[in-house]
């Protein structure tokens, strides 16, 4: 019987050793799962697996809840399946983490312009000067948001501020041509002249066939006494109108030259 009792006790002592053994490599097993929530989650997005990388983005944000990159990961994805509300909620978490964050930034900037645009072309102006101050706000830096902040406040009569925003989008962003007109025909409205040529000189010398820069130099230059170059100017809006098929706005702009210079006699 003891011999039995000898026998029995190696195999015993093995099969605990196997069984710490297998326990520990579980252990293990678990930490580096825990490290590899966000690694996992990207693989599951480049699937296009939305709902389960959200999940380890969850249990990233769990494991470390300062995690800024995870909550701006929820949502992007949210994003990318229409929650847009839920996505802005998730921007604003990530922000209140990293306040500059640059994807939350851009991403909830641009949250509050969509909202800002939509009630501007709906005439709900109060709306959308609120939504796009906010957005301005999150992204200072944003073009875009002081482009569409300045068409709230040109069509809300209020030319100062307009000229203001459309200022600091072209400051932001001086490549952008939509920026740089909106700035020349706010100087024209102004009847700043000067700053008006120089502002639509600069989408010309990158967009040559801009028929409504053309328009917006024959005013400026009028007002300045080029006339010569004033006609030049409209008689090129024109031409850029017609090739484009715009008859209507060709017509327009040669209604305004005939009655400029019927104000000044000619």
């Amino acid at each position: 019987m003891s011999m039995e009792r000898s026998d029995m006790k190696p195999g015993y002592g093995v099969s605990r050793l196997v069984a710490c053994g297998l326990s520990g490599l579980l252990l293990v097993a678990c930490a580096t799962e825990k490290k590899n929530f966000m690694t996992s989650a990207r693989e599951l997005e480049s699937r296009t697996l939305f709902a389960p990388a959200m999940k380890q983005y969850e249990e990233a944000i769990e494991e470390n809840p300062n995690n800024a990159e995870a909550y701006y990961r929820i949502g992007a994805l949210a994003n990318e399946i229409g929650n847009t509300e839920f996505a802005a909620q998730k921007f604003r978490q990530a922000l209140h983490i990293d306040a500059n964050h640059p994807g939350a930034k851009r991403a909830l900037s641009t949250y509050h312009i969509n909202r800002g645009t939509i009630a501007r072309q709906q005439g709900r102006l109060s709306e959308a000067r609120s939504e796009l101050q906010a957005a301005a706000r999150v992204d200072p830096g944003s073009s875009v948001a002081q482009l569409e902040l300045g068409r709230v406040h040109e069509a809300e009569g209020h030319l100062d501020d307009a000229l203001q925003a459309y200022s600091a989008a072209a400051a932001a962003d001086p490549q952008n041509i939509d920026t740089q007109l909106a700035l020349g025909q706010g100087y024209l409205v102004q009847k700043q002249y000067a700053k008006a040529v120089t502002a639509l000189k600069v989408v010309l010398d990158t967009n040559p066939d801009r028929a409504e820069a053309y328009a917006g130099l024959g005013e400026a230059y009028f007002h300045q006494g080029k006339k010569q170059v004033a006609r030049q100017s409209f008689e090129q809006a024109i031409r850029h109108y017609l090739l484009t098929g715009r008859r209507d706005l060709a017509r327009q702009v040669q209604e305004r030259m005939d009655a400029l210079r019927v104000i000044s006699g000619e």
